[in-house]
């Protein structure tokens, strides 16, 4: 039975799609309990009870494993977040569901938190440069702004301007990533209140409060 089209263009098999979900899963585990650094292929395959030649089957090596981790990470939390800002009946209510969200599926999941920190800020390319940023990093603030002009547009918001304020937002967003990879005690909720208290109040017009 088929279901899903690989980038070569041929179909997998569901029988493959659990495989390569499985090696997926393994590759977090040890990323988190090894370091992306140090999570070679072949302890990834000792985990997933496989030989490296059946990783190197699904996957044309450790940058394409290490793509769809972070694929599966991002979509894990996109999820969350998105059910949340689908919900919202206005933009600031959408503003505070994609704080929450983000700051939820943090705190909920710390350890795939420090598996994508330390991908972003470790996996390189070839001629040394970030592999992750950039566009990556300019989509989530793009769908801030949407979310920001919407309420500009619809009086909920005051008048600023977009890309800025996004930009702050993300980066608080970030700070609380960094934060819980270095310190598995910080205090997130806390952080999330003062958080939300003060994009609401950057963000609200006057006759909206």
């Amino acid at each position: 039975m088929r279901s899903e089209v690989g980038t070569s263009g041929q179909s997998r098999t569901f029988t493959e799609q659990a495989r390569r979900a499985q090696i997926v899963e393994c590759a977090i585990e040890a990323m988190s309990e090894l370091g992306y650094v140090r999570a070679s292929l072949a302890e990834i395959a000792k985990r997933a009870g496989v030989s490296k030649g059946v990783i190197s089957y699904h996957f044309a090596g450790k940058d394409e494993l290490t793509e769809q981790v972070v694929v599966e990470l991002y979509a894990r939390a996109g999820r969350l977040i998105g059910e949340r800002i689908e919900a919202a009946p206005d933009a600031s209510s959408a503003l505070r569901g994609y704080l929450e969200a983000n700051l939820t599926f943090i705190r909920e999941n710390p350890t795939h938190v420090r598996v994508l920190t330390d991908i972003v800020m470790n996996f390189r390319d070839k001629d040394g440069s970030l592999h992750f940023g950039g566009a990556d990093a300019d989509g989530l603030v793009r769908h801030l702004e949407g979310i920001l002009r919407r309420g500009q547009e619809t009086g909920v918001f005051r008048e600023f301007a977009t890309r800025p304020m996004a930009l702050v937002i993300r980066a608080a967003v970030d700070a609380a990533s960094g934060q819980i990879a270095m310190d598995p005690q910080f205090d997130i909720d806390s952080y999330t209140r003062e958080l939300l208290t003060m994009f609401d109040l950057a963000t609200t017009a006057d006759g909206a409060r």
